[in-house]
C-alpha cells in the first residue's frame, strides 16, 4: 500500500545527511534529544524539531534518527535555514534550467559505507555528512 505523502520519502541514511545541514558544529552537547525516526522526509523531520523548540525553552537539541546521532541543532541554525533547505527550488538547492557550462554537479562520498551526496556548491563549513562523519569530495 503506497501513501500519497510518501512521494518525498527518504531512507534514514539520506535523512541523516539532509538533517546535517541544520547541525550547529560550534554548539556544545545538548541535554535534550529529539528522535525523528519514521518522519519519512526532511520536511517532516524538520517540523518535529521545530515543534520541540515551540514547546521548550531550550536553545539546542540533539537530533537522532532511530537512535543514530545527527548532531546538535540550535534555534539559531534552525531559523537561519528557514526557506532554504526545507523547500525545493529555493536557496542553494536551486537547479539550473537546461545544461550550463558554468555549473558542475559535485559528488561527495563516504569511504566506509559508499553513501553519496550531490551539491552544487562547495562550502568547507557545511560539507555533507553521514553516520561516519563528513564526506569527501569526489569530483
Amino acid at each position: 500500500m503506497t501513501r500519497s505523502c510518501d512521494v518525498d520519502a527518504v531512507d534514514e541514511d539520506d535523512l541523516i545527511v539532509e538533517l546535517s545541514t541544520l547541525v550547529d558544529e560550534t554548539a556544545p552537547p545538548a541535554p535534550d534529544t529529539v528522535d525523528v525516526a519514521g518522519s519519512g522526509s526532511f520536511r517532516a523531520a524538520e517540523r518535529r524539531v521545530r515543534a520541540f523548540f515551540q514547546e521548550s525553552f531550550a536553545s539546542a537539541v540533539t537530533v537522532t534518527v532511530g537512535g543514530r546521532p545527527v548532531g546538535v541543532v540550535t534555534r539559531r541554525m534552525l531559523w537561519a535555514a528557514e526557506g532554504t533547505a526545507a523547500e525545493p527550488g529555493t536557496g542553494e538547492r536551486l537547479e539550473p534550467l537546461g545544461d550550463s557550462t558554468r555549473y558542475r554537479l559535485l559528488v561527495f562520498a563516504c569511504r566506509p559505507c559508499g553513501l553519496t551526496a550531490h551539491r552544487m556548491h562547495h562550502d568547507t563549513r557545511d560539507l555533507p555528512r553521514c553516520a561516519h562523519g563528513r564526506m569527501e569530495l569526489r569530483r
